[in-house]
């Protein structure tokens, strides 16, 4: 997987817990894990410690290559809340990835109006000031 370059983390932080910990932990490592069930063979995301289709426990982690399309998005044009209103103009959206699962995300891009539904995307982390990596996708170019 070839994960663009670091840049800072201006956004909320998010709440770590346990079963939540193999996640954040791999994106330090700039990777973006959903999980695969072994029982039914469902994919998913959020991560958990189970499976969100049969409830089973045998959900294995696998790295995302790093690619995408915009599902859905939209842009926002004012945020005044303090932990954004430094974006300026930016999109937030869904995500599609091939692993089968689609990621709620901020999309960065050097024109939110250029952006639509199946808009090529790349992985990219942010490192936050408490060193936590947070993983967005930017639009290619």
């Amino acid at each position: 997987m070839n994960v663009e370059s670091q840049e800072s983390w201006t956004g909320l932080l998010p709440t770590l817990c346990p079963e939540t910990q193999p996640f954040w932990d791999a994106c330090n490592q700039n990777k973006f894990i959903v999980q695969k069930c072994q029982a039914c063979g469902n994919p998913q995301y959020h991560y958990r410690a189970f499976c969100c289709h049969c409830w089973s426990e045998a959900v294995e982690d696998r790295a995302i290559e790093g690619t995408g399309t915009v599902w859905t998005f939209s842009v926002v044009n004012r945020n005044l809340t303090p932990a954004f209103a430094s974006w300026g103009r930016y999109v937030v959206g869904v995500v599609e990835v091939p692993e089968g699962v689609k990621i709620v995300t901020k999309i960065e891009t050097p024109d939110p109006d250029s952006v639509r539904i199946g808009t090529p995307v790349r992985l990219a982390f942010a490192r936050a000031e408490n060193g936590q990596n947070i993983p967005f996708f930017r639009t290619v170019s």
